[in-house]
């Protein structure tokens, strides 16, 4: 069990420390992209200025030398003076240099319009949200996994806002799972078809079966095993209200996979078994969990690398994350940290911290409105969340003797030495 710093229950069974430092990392690279999206907007546009200004200079220079040149008549006339002639081929030369200058500016306009290219910054928003949901999840996060021995497996998870696609690359099984494997002899009476009148109950032994598809959402799981693990064979699907149920759900199949229409109920001693297999199916698939690889991210009914703005789900992983944050802060009894606690035995408890200027740092190269962000959400060490955390304390005080002087009226010449618990009882009130 999860404590706050000073001791009372946390709402969450996650190690929430851990998730705020990876939060802060990704937020980080995510806001960073979006910093350096809107360094090359800002770039675009000043290169667009540059150009418009060089065209109108070379407008303006093309003229002045019209100008100039016009005082000689320039001419082609066969009685043209020389002046005039010169005036000429002066002219066409400097209308040709221009002419190629503004080819080249015209270059550079072009490349200058073009915009940034977003879906770069997205895929750089993407990859810091992946590393995250990788190894964490959010708080209060709902999954739902399946397997299939013709598919391979994949896996989601539900968070608020968030929702995540995760590739299961290293399933436990690649074909048919051996039931053997997972529970050895296990014997259990199922629907089964007989030659004659309609399915009964018979012990089965299913050390021969296989496991074919195996899918979990909240605390339900639903397995479709056969019979023979090599050949088609008579099937049923199993349905558990939780891994360790009382009684379960059976629906038997034909050889083709193809429900009959019956379905019956099992409890008692069968029901007993069949849980010994829904929690050796969820005991196998927990190391490939572990491994999982964000496939998507949809934030919303939006995919993350269809978001127009790489900040966007940087905002909303902090927006999810603040209370519980500022939460913390409030009761972490150290200024400048935030802590847990943790129950790990009888007497016996672990305290896990981080410090607020370390998680700081991350965050620090960071333009203004965005270290602005980290710090609305409780991990600032403004003199607002020093007060917050740390209370009446010494460090508190010190933070707010600047405002009470600009209140009060001039503070009187300090008193003699043995007064001075009087000095300290007036600044704390």
């Amino acid at each position: 069990m999860y404590r706050y710093g000073d001791g009372t229950p946390f709402p969450f069974e996650e190690n929430f420390i851990d998730i705020v430092g990876a939060a802060v990392e990704a937020c980080a690279a995510m806001f960073g992209a979006a910093a350096q999206l809107e360094a090359l907007r800002t770039r675009a546009r000043d290169a667009k200025r540059d150009v418009d200004q060089e065209g109108a200079k070379l407008t303006a220079l093309e003229r002045s030398i019209e100008g100039a040149v016009a005082l000689s008549q320039p001419s082609v006339a066969k009685d043209a003076s020389l002046v005039q002639q010169t005036a000429l081929r002066a002219l066409e030369g400097a209308r040709h240099a221009i002419s190629l200058s503004r080819a080249a500016l015209e270059k550079r306009a072009a490349a200058a319009a073009a915009e940034p290219r977003v879906d770069r910054a997205m895929q750089a928003a993407f990859a810091a949200a992946a590393a995250f949901f990788d190894h964490h999840q959010l708080p209060r996060t709902a999954w739902r996994w399946s397997w299939k021995a013709e598919r391979g497996a994949e896996a989601q998870a539900f968070a608020a806002r968030f929702t995540v696609a995760f590739d299961l690359t290293d399933p436990p099984w690649s074909g048919p799972a051996r039931l053997a494997a997972l529970v050895p002899g296990l014997v259990v009476r199922l629907p089964h078809k007989r030659l004659l009148g309609k399915p009964a109950p018979t012990r089965i032994q299913l050390d021969r079966g296989a496991l074919l598809e195996a899918e979990r959402e909240g605390d339900e799981l639903v397995l479709t095993v056969r019979e023979h693990a090599q050949r088609a064979s008579t099937g049923w699907r199993l349905s558990f209200d939780r891994p360790a149920a009382t009684t379960v759900t059976c629906v038997l199949l034909d050889e083709r996979g193809q429900t009959t229409g019956v379905e019956t109920e099992i409890a008692g001693e069968d029901a007993a078994q069949l849980s010994r297999l829904a929690l050796a199916v969820i005991e196998a698939m927990e190391p490939a969990l572990a491994r999982r690889r964000t496939r998507e991210v949809v934030i919303g009914k939006t995919q993350l690398r269809a978001l127009p703005d790489p900040a966007e789900p940087g905002r909303a992983l902090l927006d999810l994350l603040a209370p519980t944050i500022r939460t913390m802060v409030q009761k972490s009894r150290v200024p400048g940290e935030i802590s847990l606690k943790r129950d790990i035995a009888d007497g016996k408890r672990e305290e896990l911290f981080v410090s607020r200027s370390l998680l700081a740092s991350r965050y620090a190269s960071l333009p203004p409105a965005y270290r602005t962000l980290f710090d609305a959400a409780g991990l600032g060490r403004d003199a607002a969340s020093v007060a917050e955390s740390a209370g009446d304390d010494d460090e508190t005080q010190t933070d707010r003797r600047p405002e009470q002087r600009a209140e009060r009226p001039p503070m009187p010449p300090p008193p003699p030495p043995r007064a001075a618990p009087g000095a300290r009882t007036l600044l704390a009130s």
